[in-house]
């Protein structure tokens, strides 16, 4: 029996399958299959194919109003070793995207701004390996580092649909991002100035989008979806406790990720080799973690509900991107993990970062290098990718 020809597949069923691809990576695999596939849908089908080259950001006051900047992208993915040696291999997790001079570079997926040492004498052939999307990061490419640390904390992007008389319907792009007065910021394409949202008085702590809505939390742990009229619909109680809130998306659901910090009181150097590279300098007066919760949203009763495991997830909280992976895909068997930067320790390497790992099981944040397999999914790239670097 000859195999099927997925060339000829009607036309409406690959605008359907399309239609189920979320990300543009996918997208561009899917039209790299055959003529037929590539032909059945437009080469920026994606909406984030289609954002305006400029943007203002967002200010305290009207001194960079007219000051516009490109919005650059940057994906987070993960590349697998083939499937009959994930037990001897190691995964790479990676992120890729350009610098305000607009040339590509691979970035620490937990930083917006720390480049990794590397440089491509070779190319990475997405089609020859499994590959799996894993987020997405979007930064003011070249926006002075002090402006980003005094204007932007994370810049999420939505559609929005609109109808045009004799157009039919019609998507932009919008951009939603939390003010330096700790309320939210948002700027619809066109716009020439962020508009902030009148709201509660508590600071929000992070921005997510989730099943094509964009949603807000404060630091108290009140959520709000957010909406183009610039109202704010109540989501989900307060969740006293922690210091700094997460929005993570994890297999179809909403998460937020409640993060304990205590001051650290003296300085010093921690020989605990946390990215597997190098001695850690503790700072005086940063934050340090010390304890992770994890709850649900129960949309229904408008409420937080808290998750004591993750099974097989291991959420990923970066500065600018956080994401949920598959324990199954970084080559482990069991997950229920965060696996985070902390801010207490700064790393006398380039590559590192102060990665560490909290089990919610037994309550306890250790260094990447003592979780096994983790410690070399970041840097060095592997071995059997054979790149040169």
């Amino acid at each position: 029996m000859a195999p099927p020809d997925w060339s000829q597949l009607h036309r409406d069923i690959l605008q359907h399958i399309s239609k189920t691809l979320n990300s543009e990576f996918y997208q561009i695999r899917f039209r790299s299959v055959c003529s037929s596939w590539r032909s059945s849908i437009p080469k920026n089908h994606h909406h984030h194919f289609n954002l305006p080259l400029k943007f203002p950001i967002p200010s305290d006051d009207d001194s960079n109003s007219n000051s516009n900047f490109h919005l650059s992208k940057r994906n987070v993915f993960l590349i697998t070793p083939p499937p009959n040696q994930k037990q001897t291999l190691h995964p790479w997790l990676i992120k890729i995207g350009p610098d305000s001079k607009q040339q590509t570079h691979l970035w620490h997926p937990l930083s917006r701004d720390k480049k990794l040492p590397f440089h491509f004498h070779d190319v990475i052939d997405f089609n020859q390996h499994r590959v799996i999307h894993l987020g997405t990061e979007f930064v003011f490419g070249d926006l002075p580092s002090s402006l980003y640390r005094n204007n932007i904390e994370k810049i999420v992007v939505f559609d929005a649909d609109t109808w045009h008389i004799g157009k039919g319907k019609v998507s932009y792009s919008v951009l939603l991002t939390i003010h330096v007065s700790g309320k939210l910021a948002i700027c619809r394409c066109g716009d020439e100035r962020w508009t902030v949202i009148p709201g509660m008085a508590t600071p929000y702590d992070d921005v997510c989008v989730f099943n094509g809505r964009p949603f807000a939390v404060d630091s108290n742990g009140q959520t709000v979806a957010v909406g183009l009229d610039l109202s704010l619909e109540f989501v989900a109680e307060p969740v006293f406790g922690g210091n700094k809130k997460f929005l993570v998306e994890s297999n179809g659901e909403l998460l937020l990720v409640d993060k304990y910090m205590i001051s650290v009181q003296h300085e010093g150097f921690l020989d605990d080799h946390g990215d597997g590279v190098g001695n850690y300098e503790i700072g005086f007066g940063r934050k340090r973690a010390v304890k992770f919760d994890v709850f649900r949203l129960d949309s229904m009763r408008k409420k937080w509900v808290e998750v004591r495991n993750l099974k097989d997830r291991v959420l990923v909280l970066g500065e600018g991107c956080a994401f949920s992976v598959l324990a199954l895909d970084l080559g482990m068997k069991n997950g229920n993990c965060v696996i985070y930067k902390d801010e207490a320790f700064r790393h006398v390497h380039v590559t590192g970062l102060g990665v560490r790992v909290f089990c919610l099981d037994k309550h306890r944040i250790s260094p990447l290098v003592d979780v096994p397999h983790y410690n070399k999914l970041f840097w060095p790239p592997p071995e059997w990718l054979k790149l040169r670097w």
